[in-house]
């Protein structure tokens, strides 16, 4: 299929907002990748009144490739997700968020460390980690109900005085948002009183609104960047799609829906020969790692079990799309394709 086929296939079959996405000059700051503003009050996607705070979309080569191929992983991912963090930090400077000054760093462990964010900021600022684990959860399946998450683990620099911090970046893979919740709520609790809270990621809308309201409630300035787009999430509180069927759903009751994201129309042009429709992008994105932080000490990540159960999805979604009246020999294409990186990958790590 060509793409422009393809594009109209996608914009005319499901939920795909490419009409609320403005690209903004950021001179010098923006050169190789793109920072669009998100009117949120345009959305159709986004329920009236339900997000505070500013919304951006990051898109880039480096964050595309991430989306749409859960094949990368380990050394790859790492250099790449340095690529997009140097380009978030440029778009901090470039709309005049970054002072460093009163800055710090949120790590929700043990993935967002691997976002490389500390890495690419223009000076060195102090780093505050803390766990959160769900109780009974597991890949693709995580519970929106917060007593089922808990905080086993806080750390930050002994001469860091909390209620110092005025900038809070959090750079993390944004679902349901009760990670960060969990996390926001325990240096509440130790005099954290932020007039700005900066989030970074994949990020799916309900994260928003959640955070959000927080910050709205405690009189806090937000602005969020999503890498490529802002996403609606599937039923397993988990997946993240740029567009596609929630697997998810289908699978628990065989019911059929239609997701999509808030996307630049010359993003999702980009992304669509090479994503899986119905894939999660940011994927388990612990276990893409070569390396962990748990709070006691370095971890590898399971590459391989995350290789093998994104293989698992691929053929999930390829059998569940293959009998929609949209799917043809394009989709088809870069299900293989994706399917074929994935076995590569699996010989890497066997």
């Amino acid at each position: 299929m060509a793409l422009d086929a393809l594009l109209d296939t996608v914009l005319s079959e499901f939920p795909v907002d490419v009409s609320s996405t403005k690209a903004l000059d950021l001179g010098e700051d923006d050169e190789g990748f793109e920072v669009y503003k998100v009117d949120t009050n345009k959305s159709p996607l986004v329920p009236r009144g339900a997000l505070h705070g500013a919304l951006y979309i990051i898109d880039s080569t480096p964050g595309r490739e991430i989306a749409c191929h859960p094949s990368i992983v380990g050394e790859a991912l790492e250099g790449l997700c340095l690529e997009c963090s140097a380009e978030f930090s440029a778009a901090l400077v470039g709309l005049g968020l970054f002072s460093g000054e009163g800055t710090a760093v949120m790590h929700i462990l043990r993935g967002a460390a691997g976002y490389r964010v500390v890495d690419a900021l223009p000076v060195r600022v102090p780093v505050v980690s803390i766990r959160t684990e769900y109780k009974g959860d597991g890949y693709r399946a995580h519970s929106d109900d917060s007593r089922s998450l808990t905080v086993t683990y806080r750390d930050y620099p002994v001469d860091l005085e909390i209620r110092d911090v005025k900038d809070l970046i959090i750079p993390d893979t944004y679902a349901t948002g009760r990670s960060a919740e969990a996390a926001l709520l325990e240096l509440f609790e130790v005099g954290l009183e932020p007039r700005r809270i900066v989030l970074y990621g994949f990020i799916a809308i309900p994260a928003l609104a959640r955070i959000g309201g927080i910050c709205e409630e405690k009189g806090i300035e937000m602005h969020s960047f999503a890498i490529c787009d802002v996403t609606q999430l599937d039923d397993n509180h988990y997946d993240m799609p740029l567009y596609g069927l929630d697997e998810s759903l289908y699978a628990s009751t065989g019911e059929t829906r239609r997701m999509g994201s808030i996307v630049a129309e010359e993003t999702l042009a980009g992304m669509l020969p090479k994503y899986v429709a119905g894939m999660d992008q940011p994927g388990d994105w612990s276990e893409r790692q070569a390396s962990l932080f748990n709070g006691k000490g370095n971890e590898a990540g399971d590459i391989r079990g995350h290789l093998e159960k994104s293989l698992g999805f691929v053929e999930s979604l390829r059998a569940l799309n293959s009998g929609q009246p949209w799917y043809d020999e394009g989709h088809d294409a870069i299900a293989s394709a994706e399917k074929q990186r994935l076995q590569i990958a699996l010989e890497e790590y066997g």
